[in-house]
């Protein structure tokens, strides 16, 4: 759960700084784009086949970077690290038998995790919209993690992970890119979707962990193909240079 609240943190400040950097005065010397591109998105996941009928929809984040084959763009290499959480769950227990004055809270996340390289192809290197294709082949990693923390704070005083599983992905995806201003080292509105065609993997959705009257606890795995689409939008952000 950290780790997505961490890429979603660095796609929103992606986002930022390519607005405050449209806002800014035109600085001291002329900026030059070199041949790296860094993107963040946010994402609506929206699980098919097998794995749709076990889980809803999920929400996660998307960190892309772009290295340029040729000058003028039409080819790169893309490396791509995101997360998503498909399901999460909340219990309120008592600190000790005792009493049910100290409340704690057990959260329970369900996350899929994934790493990818392919390459992207831009259709269009110029214009008011500019799209492209991609395809990579990724790892994804399914983790199931149980946290507990006090009710009003934030930190987490432990954590177990309840299952763990990893599978390929192989990836197909396309979209456009909108400039947000004039120059060559302007950002750029991202608004595109990606098809995982995932393998099959073990994993747990809400409500597949039982709490047993012993103390012990029985898990409920489901084990499936995991294909899914993801709908995103962020921004692409040029990496420039003074020459």
């Amino acid at each position: 759960m950290r780790a997505l609240t961490r890429l979603s943190l660095v796609a929103g400040l992606l986002f930022i700084g390519a607005v405050e950097s449209n806002a800014q005065s035109r600085p001291r010397g002329p900026l030059f784009p070199t041949r790296f591109t860094v993107a963040g998105d946010l994402l609506v996941a929206q699980p098919k086949g097998e794995f749709g009928s076990n889980v809803d929809q999920g929400f996660g984040a998307n960190v892309v970077f772009l290295y340029k084959l040729d000058r003028a763009g039409v080819f790169s290499l893309r490396a791509d690290l995101g997360g998503m959480q498909y399901g999460s769950e909340t219990k309120r227990v008592p600190f000790t038998p005792y009493t049910g004055r100290v409340l704690l809270d057990i959260t329970t996340s369900n996350d899929v995790f994934w790493g990818a390289l392919g390459g992207q192809m831009q259709l269009l290197t110029k214009g008011p919209v500019r799209p492209y294709a991609n395809a990579a082949i990724g790892l994804q990693g399914f983790v199931t993690q149980s946290a507990l923390s006090g009710s009003d704070e934030s930190g987490d005083y432990a954590s177990t992970t309840n299952s763990d599983d990893f599978t390929h992905a192989y990836i197909f995806g396309g979209g456009v890119l909108i400039p947000l201003g004039k120059t060559a080292t302007a950002a750029s509105l991202n608004i595109g979707a990606r098809y995982h065609f995932g393998g099959t993997a073990k994993y747990l959705r809400e409500g597949d962990i039982t709490d047993n009257s012993d103390g012990t606890i029985t898990l409920n795995p489901r084990n499936t193909k995991t294909d899914v689409v993801m709908w995103q939008v962020g921004v692409s952000v040029p990496i420039p240079t003074r020459r």
